[in-house]
């Protein structure tokens, strides 16, 4: 018997993978619902996901585990909304806003065009994000827009990201193709729990002894153990004193009769006119996430703020009045996504101790990828060292 703790998507690709090999194996989570991060609920008839997510169903590891067959995908549109002082210009895929191109609001042709020299151009190991774009000369795109798109993707300033990991989710964005279940991101989740054969919710794991884990509901006797939870909880249950760097977000959620536009497109502010790094009409993209005769806009914030502050700059960014949008939940995440700082190092070893191996997303990289690409790396680690 193997026994991972955490059924986020790191630990349920963990556990099939383990699984696939023929092994016995416990899954156990604290949660009443696997998923981790990425989850779902259902308030008054409308779906809000646990912070703001879109899926990559181009990302190599939700294509290994087939992932999406079941779902009714929903995907977004390949432009991005840029709110300025006179209007929203829209930019993104050349095929589909080709114009755009070519407008001033969002920053100098010339800026465009450096643009393409950064992804043809490789990062220095200890330069952040912001240092690479402004080496190759994007500017003003990148202040305009780059910078307050990518502030939502890592959830943190682009200056506190390494341009290394930066490069890869960038590229990853312009190849993929972003989306959403139509019944919430909770769903992916839910696919790859049917498939877990022993998952055991409500537990708690209190401690890693020797000959495996004792949790809240008894001591599991595990050859060997996967630890698949969040960084923190990891740092806790293996003592350590210090664990990287999280970076935290706020999703607020919004409900009106009228939509401040009819596009699913994701709306960033050049403009940098408050705390929301961006916002959407996420039941344009989905119908399934408000009731009949209502829409739901979902906000994202990475600083402290006051729904006051997010509704008076959401009015400023949509150009529409938010005065009668209703206020149904924000949700606080301290611990959204790992940090990978300038000069990380990274991490190539998931065995930690005898028997214990770590899987997470902050070993391979701040996505949905990097966590299931951890998961099943930490399982055949795990699988050589049991036949050798």
């Amino acid at each position: 018997m193997y026994v991972v703790v955490g059924a986020g998507l790191a630990g349920m690709a963990a556990a099939l993978t383990l699984q696939k090999s023929g092994a016995e194996v416990a899954v156990v989570e604290s949660s009443d619902r696997a998923g981790g991060r990425v989850a779902s609920d259902q308030i008054d008839g409308f779906i809000l996901d646990r912070g703001f997510q879109l899926i990559n169903a181009n990302y190599p590891e939700i294509k290994r585990w087939n992932l999406l067959k079941d779902i009714d995908f929903k995907t977004a549109p390949r432009t991005v909304g840029v709110s300025t002082s006179s209007g929203i210009a829209r930019l993104g895929d050349p095929r589909g806003a080709l114009f755009s191109t070519f407008s001033k609001k969002t920053g100098s042709i010339f800026a465009k065009a450096s643009f393409l020299r950064y992804l043809a151009g490789s990062p220095r190991f200890d330069e952040s994000v912001e240092e690479h774009f402004l080496r190759t000369g994007v500017g003003d795109f990148y202040f305009k827009v780059l910078k307050p798109f990518l502030q939502g993707v890592f959830l943190a300033e682009p200056s506190k990201v390494s341009a290394t990991i930066g490069r890869e989710i960038i590229g990853s964005f312009i190849n993929g193709r972003s989306g959403i279940p139509s019944r919430g991101a909770g769903e992916l989740a839910a696919q790859m729990a049917l498939q877990v054969k022993d998952l055991r919710l409500n537990t708690q794991v209190e401690e890693i002894v020797e000959g495996g884990v004792q949790t809240s509901r008894g001591f599991i006797s595990a050859k060997k153990i996967v630890l698949a939870t969040d960084l923190t909880t990891a740092g806790q249950l293996l003592g350590a004193d210090e664990i990287g760097a999280l970076a935290g977000s706020t999703t607020w959620y919004h409900a009106a009769s009228t939509a401040p536009s009819s596009s699913a497109e994701l709306i960033i502010d050049s403009e940098n006119r408050g705390p929301v790094i961006n916002s959407i009409v996420i039941s344009n993209l989905s119908r399934e996430y408000a009731p009949t005769g209502q829409n739901l806009m979902s906000s994202t914030t990475i600083k402290h703020a006051s729904e006051s502050e997010v509704r008076r700059q959401l009015a400023q960014m949509w150009g529409s009045s938010t005065e009668e949008w209703r206020f149904l939940a924000k949700y606080e995440i301290n611990s959204a996504l790992p940090l990978f700082q300038p000069g990380y190092k990274e991490r190539t070893e998931v065995k930690i101790e005898k028997n214990t191996y770590c899987a997470g997303d902050y070993l391979q990289s701040p996505s949905q990828n990097g966590a299931l690409l951890s998961g099943r790396k930490a399982a055949e680690q795990l699988l050589i060292d049991q036949r050798s």
